[in-house]
């Protein structure tokens, strides 16, 4: 009798570890659809719009720099650098942003795969003021720079017999002052976004000439009389406020994120979606759930300032060679983009005024902030989880025969655990593809009932009565339950998981304390 009961426990391990073999093989076809699952939603974005990814719009006005230089006489070669360009930033003073999304699953499909997309209409609402420690300090410290530059010019070009050191000149190209809105992937502009510059509309265009290199934008002109007053308002010492108005419709897939300047910026963002993943450097300030959809509202001072640094920054690096690269690509192991590589700067560093150093790079993040809308709970996550309880669930149930026989005395062949296992281990063959098709909740419950109705018909001829299969059918289909609703708490299901496990033991090891196991072996 001893020997056969170990016998029987050594098969019954042995099945285990079959099984546990088995389990495995169906982890890797999880893995394998997932990620076929995400290159189509790679190839959507490829095709379509990627994840969009918007700076807060910004004035940007090219100056050219003439640097000092020595000059002998008229006769004489001048030992003077090349003029260079760069690029003035001016940043709003009060920006208030609003988003408005449609988000929907079923844009973009590819057969049973789909990306998450959605529709919005993104407005900027804008003023700039023209005063100390706005726009005044950076336009007016160009123009006294012109000034004196232009009176030194004077007096050398009167005296051309003697040594005279040329200062630095700086022009400012007003009649080219654009109004920068940049976009991560441009193809998500159904229309060019319209712009109202005190109170009067103007459309967007694409650019001709890329002023700011290597990121995506429209842009539209500012209008003459606007910088005929804002020039005037800098010289005569007067503030001058800009109300400027962008209407930019925007369509992109899985998240989107927005990345902050100006002085005073704060973003809402509304949408239908009810499961959203709040991602970038920071968080919303106040958000609101409800079975509509959510509501969410930004403001961090500080990531808005070191944006403004940054940019205005390698904007003024001599002739464009500080780039702008925008890495709104998707996360190697969710259909996302990842939250902490936004956008980068690459600076070339400037060791003279006419040597560069080709291979020194420095990178600068933009930060940004936004929210990301792929389904935290998809199909291959939850089965996944599934299949964590899937050897518990067959120890129970070889566990529960193993009490039949030792309880009852009953009789059951390592066949028949064998062929119990097997319907075990196909709930979770069915579950997969059944839930690539349907809700989660409906594939689930159809695998869980079509193998706890076969295996209770089995048992009832393997236990040898009504009563006893009834009690094993009841117990399986309980275990299904207490795991399903285990895996739709995502915050403890861990805790809860634990619970469980420690239930199903001690209900054993009640239900075994007078069994005398020296007896039976």
């Amino acid at each position: 009798m001893q020997k056969t009961l170990f016998t029987k426990l050594a098969i019954i391990a042995g099945l285990c570890l079959i099984f546990a073999i088995g389990l495995s093989m169906i982890g890797s076809v999880i893995y394998e659809r997932q990620t076929y699952a995400e290159s189509v939603v790679r190839e959507i974005a490829q095709q379509h719009v990627n994840p969009q990814e918007v700076i807060t719009p910004f004035i940007a006005i090219p100056t050219t720099v003439t640097p000092e230089c020595q000059t002998e006489t008229s006769d004489t070669n001048r030992k003077c650098a090349a003029s260079y360009t760069k690029i003035e930033t001016i940043f709003a003073n009060q920006t208030q942003a609003t988003q408005d999304l449609d988000v929907s699953t079923d844009t973009y499909q590819r057969g049973i795969y789909h990306a998450t997309s959605y529709n919005g209409a993104l407005t900027f609402d804008q003023n700039y003021t023209f005063q100390n420690h706005t726009f005044d300090e950076a336009i007016t410290n160009l123009s006294e720079s012109t000034s004196v530059a232009n009176q030194e010019l004077d007096q050398t070009s009167t005296d051309n017999t003697e040594s005279k050191i040329k200062p630095e000149k700086t022009t400012v190209h007003w009649d080219k002052a654009k109004l920068i809105i940049p976009i991560s992937d441009l193809r998500g502009l159904a229309t060019l976004p319209t712009v109202t510059i005190d109170k009067k509309p103007i459309k967007a265009t694409y650019p001709q000439i890329s002023i700011i290199k290597n990121i995506t934008y429209v842009e539209v002109a500012i209008p003459q009389e606007v910088l005929i007053r804002s020039e005037k308002s800098v010289t005569e010492k007067r503030n001058q406020i800009i109300d400027i108005m962008v209407d930019l419709p925007l369509a992109g897939i899985s998240n989107l994120n927005t990345v902050p300047t100006g002085q005073n910026f704060g973003l809402t963002m509304r949408s239908n979606w009810l499961t959203p993943n709040f991602i970038g450097k920071a968080l919303p300030n106040t958000k609101k759930l409800t079975s509509k959809g959510f509501e969410a509202s930004w403001q961090n001072q500080y990531l808005t300032i070191a944006n403004n640094q940054n940019l205005s920054q390698c904007a003024s690096i001599a002739n464009s060679q500080c780039t702008i690269t925008s890495r709104a690509t998707f996360d190697s192991t969710h259909p996302s983009m990842n939250p902490d590589t936004s956008m980068t700067m690459q600076e070339n560093l400037a060791i003279s005024d006419a040597d560069t150093v080709p291979n020194s790079f420095r990178d600068v993040s933009l930060n940004s902030f936004g929210v990301s809308f792929a389904e935290p709970n998809d199909v291959y996550l939850q089965t996944e989880r599934a299949m964590k309880y899937a050897l518990l669930l067959i120890l129970v149930s070889f566990g529960t025969f193993f009490l039949f026989e030792v309880i009852k005395s009953s009789r059951i062949h390592p066949i028949q655990y064998l062929l119990v296992g097997c319907a075990l281990f196909v709930f979770y063959v069915l579950l997969l593809p059944l839930a690539e098709q349907i809700i989660f909740w409906k594939a689930y419950a159809i695998a869980a009932s079509a193998c706890v109705g076969l295996i209770g018909w089995y048992t009832y001829y393997v236990l040898g009565g009504i009563k006893r299969a009834a009690i094993f059918t009841g117990t399986l289909a309980g275990l299904y339950a207490a795991f399903f609703g285990i895996l739709t708490t995502e915050d403890m299901n861990l805790l809860l998981g634990a619970v469980f496990c420690f239930a199903i033991l001690a209900c054993v090891m009640v239900m075994t304390r007078k069994i005398d196991w020296y007896k039976i072996a």
